[in-house]
């Protein structure tokens, strides 16, 4: 078996060396080495905790561990820090010592798990789901191993059939991770390509290859990497060779299997997981949710909570005991005993469950939990000495420890980390994180995707810095774990190769609070009785400098959105699918726009903001001024609607900053422009008015004073994405489309004075200055009388404003 283990740590290395003393399965003397700490785990086990602070990346890492010499096994095991598996490693050991020494040149084995392929079924709306489905996008299937060789997930389910029916969407796949692999199954499943890159459209495989292998050659998208390789030294002296390597997967391999000259080639193979073998990577907390599932589901087997049941030596720390009880719940039965106490001296007790509750495994309820009575719990774990009230709702989420939920709280898709509380009747939603110690206010609905902490915003953040304080703080022994160790991967490339994320580090909210964890509080986002502020997640570094900041950052955030729980993987499919198959639709074909002609409404076009009112190529969204195909702008999606619909969808009790991020995002997406997002933020802040009349037509004189009133939350906005005159004449636009079409927008718009008012309330609020009215006018002027928008630029209120304007103008210009 093995002997020695080596964590090789760039942080974190004081929280994972206290969690190994704790756990230890024998009194034992801990030494220190260069630049590590040696622990002898057991009377067959040394384990070397190894600081490479100045690592930055899996290739500095190896060669510093080469440049130590400490590797003296051959072959030695390579595996990345987040992975769960149960496989047993002997045989794929043998089997490379065989080939090692008939091959020199085969240095590296890779594990590969085959899961199926991507795909929709092609009678799948575009989509991805259908319309009746979109309710059910929250749910998650839980009856098949994803892991399974050949396993599209025919789920039993009947709502989970509604949404799973027609995509097999592996959920262990990164979300920055598509393998594209090409081996030769005659020898040895040798593997002849490597990318993982999921924006290449194409791939290339050396002529040479075919000539060695014939025709047995395998091309593959259905394998997933498991992050464990089985390694001749020679890749250790290899990466100390090529000082430029910096990642493992998309560098080294990637490289060493395209190698054509035969003297150089550095021979890579493959090996398949067989059926009952699991492995998962916890990279993120998508990945984490559904490995944990999976564990609980006995997939892992012997990798279940059961197996588990012991103290560790010296009485230090008391492991909890599980049982297996029917529908996959576990609950801790080593309460009430002798010694039974937490290392804080309380006592430890068996879980407590309301009679009326109901439990759907697979479920975990750790030690200490009490749970009150007409509660829901499904697919969750809770941690050690957590509460939940009466009618708490909690699916698919992980309370870590001494978590108290409140009665009617409702959790979906959530992690809440130790000490945090979510007060009565607050709702939060998929992909929420609660940092420690926060706290979510009584009644508060916390947006999809949102997270909370106590840390101080810090400069140059990474993914999850946020809610960690253990790199920035001396003591950073009150961490957990060594997630952030350089184990993981490369980042850009492959995000699946960040360890575990470290969630969060600040003080429980049940203890005292440090003064250095002071925070501003975000009291609109986590309500008045709330506690933490909202975090945002920091650009890539592979972003260059040159790159627009807003872009960077709606990549940012769809990252983070994609690697949270809840997280709908067709809305990835797709995504991948556009930019490796987009050069195949040119937008081009004269059936498609007579299809789109029919299926849109031209009342809601805005056409007439760059030409004239005639159905001509300017009403097809996608398409330019000219006819042509917008790059990136996908045939059919009305841009400006769809923006008025994400700003009709804000909360305003959410931060306008989140907002201005989910138009960034969409409009990078789409590549439209700020003139669109603005047409359509406006376009919706008069919906949001006029919803105050829902019986009446309003006088404009009430439109203004709502109108003013909803500029208080909405100029800031304004204000971020107007960039220019161009930005601005695009509200005057919007507000023209409006009172053109019909309703009863367009009726209060229509009647004098209603436009001059509300054109004259956003020159006031600095949201359209007079270089935009004035560049307006004259457009409307040259069109006439007869043009239908040229109505509005010619009522008497409308012209007396301008004409205002333009003393007032002169005024100023004389005075200066």
């Amino acid at each position: 078996g093995v002997e020695e283990l080596f964590l090789l740590c760039s942080s974190g290395a004081d929280a994972l060396e206290q969690y190994l003393h704790q756990h230890k399965q024998q009194q034992s003397n801990k030494t220190h080495e260069e630049n590590g700490t040696r622990i002898k785990w057991s009377s067959k086990l040394t384990i070397h905790l190894l600081r490479f602070t100045d690592c930055t990346n899996t290739g500095d890492a190896l060669r510093e561990l080469d440049r130590k010499n400490v590797i003296k096994s051959d072959p030695f095991i390579l595996m990345q820090g987040d992975v769960v598996t149960n496989v047993d490693l002997r045989e794929v050991m043998e089997q490379h010592a065989i080939r090692k020494k008939a091959d020199n040149s085969a240095i590296m084995t890779v594990l590969l798990q085959e899961v199926g392929g991507w795909g929709l079924d092609e009678d799948h709306d575009e989509d991805g789901m259908d319309e009746d489905d979109e309710s059910n996008h929250n749910i998650m299937t839980d009856s098949e191993n994803p892991n399974a060789p050949n396993d599209h997930h025919n789920h039993n389910n009947n709502k989970s059939k509604m949404m799973q029916k027609n995509h097999y969407l592996p959920p262990l796949r990164s979300s920055t991770d598509d393998l594209l692999l090409a081996m030769d199954p005659t020898h040895s499943n040798r593997i002849l390509l490597w990318d993982s890159h999921p924006h290449n459209s194409t791939s290339s495989i050396p002529t040479i290859f075919f000539a060695e292998n014939s025709s047995h050659i395998t091309v593959t998208r259905n394998h997933l990497d498991v992050g464990i390789d089985i390694c001749s030294p020679d890749v250790l002296a290899r990466f100390s060779d090529e000082f430029d390597y910096r990642e493992l997967r998309s560098q080294f391999v990637a490289n060493c299997v395209a190698e054509e000259e035969i003297g150089l080639q550095s021979r890579i193979f493959g090996y398949m997981l067989k059926r009952g073998e699991y492995a998962g990577r916890m990279g993120d907390m998508r990945r984490y949710h559904r490995v944990s599932m999976d564990l609980l589901r006995r997939w892992g087997y012997p990798l279940v909570p059961d197996n588990y049941n012991h103290s560790c030596s010296g009485g230090s720390y008391h492991e909890a005991s599980y049982v297996c009880e029917r529908h996959l719940v576990y609950r801790d039965v080593s309460g009430g005993g002798h010694n039974n106490d937490d290392d804080d001296g309380r006592e430890r007790k068996r879980s407590h469950v309301g009679r009326s509750t109901q439990l759907s495994g697979p479920l975990l309820l750790g030690p200490n939990a009490s749970i009150g009575e007409y509660c829901h719990l499904q697919r969750s774990v809770l941690g050690p000495n957590c509460t939940l009230m009466d009618n708490c709702y909690v699916v698919d989420s992980h309370l870590w420890g001494d978590v108290l939920i409140e009665e009617g709280a409702k959790l979906n898709g959530v992690i809440v980390c130790e000490g945090a509380i979510i007060r009565s009747g607050a709702v939060v939603d998929r992909g929420c994180v609660i940092g420690r110690g926060c706290i979510v206010g009584a009644g508060v609905h916390l947006k999809e995707f949102t997270r909370i902490t106590l840390a101080a915003e810090v400069e140059d953040e990474d993914d999850y810095s946020g809610f960690d304080d253990s790199s920035s703080s001396d003591d950073s022994s009150s961490g957990s774990g060594s997630e952030n160790s350089t184990d993981g991967e490369e980042s850009s490339a492959d995000e699946s190769e960040k360890a575990t994320p470290q969630v969060s580090t600040v003080p429980s909210a049940t203890k005292e609070a440090e003064p250095n964890y002071a925070v501003d509080t975000n009291y609109e986002v986590v309500g008045k009785d709330g506690l933490g502020r909202v975090w945002a997640p920091s650009p890539s570094d592979d972003y260059d400098s040159d790159d627009d900041e807003d872009e960077m950052q709606a990549a940012a955030v769809e990252l983070m959105k994609s690697e949270s729980i809840g997280y709908d993987m067709t809305l990835l499919y797709k995504k991948w699918k556009k930019m490796q198959m987009g050069d195949e639709d040119d937008g081009f074909s004269l059936d498609d726009m007579d299809s789109d002609v029919d299926d849109m409404d031209m009342g809601d076009q805005w056409a007439d903001d760059i030409g004239d009112t005639n159905t001509d190529a300017n009403t097809f969204s996608h398409l330019d001024e000219d006819g042509m195909q917008i790059t990136g702008r996908q045939k059919g999606v009305d841009v400006v609607q769809e923006l008025r619909d994400i700003c009709l969808e804000h909360e305003t009790s959410s931060p306008v900053e989140n907002l201005r991020i989910e138009l960034n995002s969409f409009k990078f997406s789409q590549n439209a422009t700020y003139s669109d997002c603005c047409k359509g933020a406006m376009m919706a802040v008069m919906d949001k008015v006029m919803e105050g009349y829902p019986d009446t037509v309003p006088s404009p004189g009430k439109v203004v004073v709502s109108l003013k009133k909803a500029l208080e939350y909405w100029q800031q906005l304004f204000h971020s994405i107007c960039m220019g005159s161009e930005e601005e004449k695009a509200i005057i636009h919007a507000l023209e489309t409006m009172a053109l079409g019909s309703g009863k927008t367009a009726d209060v718009l229509g009647r004098e004075p209603a436009f001059r008012f509300v054109l004259q309330t956003l020159h006031d609020k600095e949201i359209v200055n007079e270089v935009a009215i004035f560049q307006w006018a004259e457009e409307r002027k040259e069109e006439g009388t007869e043009g239908p928008r040229s109505a509005l630029f010619w009522q008497q209120p409308t012209q007396d404003f301008l004409e205002w304007l333009e003393e007032s103008s002169d005024e100023d210009s004389s005075d200066g």
